[in-house]
C-alpha cells in the first residue's frame, strides 16, 4: 500500500476498516465451507441413499401394480369361470365336469402367474438391492477423492506461504481450536499482500 492510498480522514479509514473487515470475514466463510470435507461427503452419501430409497419405492410400486393387475385378471377369469360352471349345471353334468375342469385349469395358470409375480418381485429386489450397493461404492469412492483432493490442496497451499506462517499453520493442526485464528491470520496476511500489489 502506497502512502496515497492511505485515507487521511477518520470517516474515510473507519470505512475502509469495515470495508475490510467484511471482505475477510466473506473470504473465512468461503475458507471455512471449502474445508467442511466430512460436511460434503455426508451430504452425498445422503442424496445416495436417497436415490436408493427413491429406487426401491419405485420397485416396490411397480411389483404391487403388477400383483394388482394378476389379482384383477385372476378375478375376472374367476368370474367367467363361475359363470361357465352355472351355464353348464344347467345344461347337463357332463357339461359340469368339463367346466370343473376348465376351472382346474385355471388355477394352475393363476399359480403360475403368482409364481412369475413372485420371481419378478425377488429379481427386482436383488436389482434394487445391487443397484445401492454400487451407489454406496462410488460415493465412497466419491468422498474418497474429495478428502485426498482437498488435503492434497491444504498442504500445497502451506507448503507456499512464508515459514512464520507455516509454523502457525501446524500449531493450528496441534490445537484445532486456533484454527480459526490460524485461517483469519493466513487471510490477513494474504489481503495485506495483495494491497501492496496495487
Amino acid at each position: 500500500m502506497s502512502g496515497k492510498d492511505i485515507p487521511t480522514d477518520p470517516e474515510e479509514l473507519r470505512a475502509d476498516v469495515e470495508q475490510t473487515r467484511r471482505e475477510l470475514g466473506d473470504t473465512v466463510e468461503a475458507l471455512v465451507h471449502k474445508t467442511d470435507v466430512p460436511g460434503r461427503v455426508k451430504n452425498k452419501a445422503h442424496e445416495g441413499v436417497e436415490q436408493v430409497k427413491e429406487t426401491a419405492t419405485r420397485a416396490n410400486a411397480a411389483v404391487s401394480a403388477a400383483a394388482g393387475k394378476t389379482s384383477a385378471k385372476v378375478g375376472e377369469v374367476a368370474d367367467k369361470a363361475g359363470e361357465q360352471v352355472g351355464k353348464a349345471g344347467a345344461a347337463a353334468g357332463a357339461a359340469g365336469a368339463a367346466v370343473g375342469e376348465k376351472a382346474a385349469v385355471i388355477g394352475e395358470k393363476a399359480g403360475a402367474v403368482a409364481t412369475q409375480v413372485g420371481q419378478k418381485a425377488t429379481e427386482v429386489a436383488g436389482q434394487v438391492g445391487a443397484k445401492a450397493g454400487v451407489v454406496a461404492e462410488q460415493v465412497s469412492q466419491k468422498a474418497g477423492v474429495v478428502a485426498e483432493q482437498v488435503g492434497t490442496k491444504a498442504a500445497q497451499a502451506v507448503e507456499s506461504l512464508p515459514p512464520p506462517v507455516q509454523q502457525r499453520v501446524e500449531q493450528a493442526r496441534k490445537h484445532p481450536a486456533a484454527v480459526a485464528a490460524g485461517v483469519a491470520a493466513v487471510v490477513l496476511v494474504l489481503w495485506k499482500l495483495l494491497r501492496r500489489g496495487r
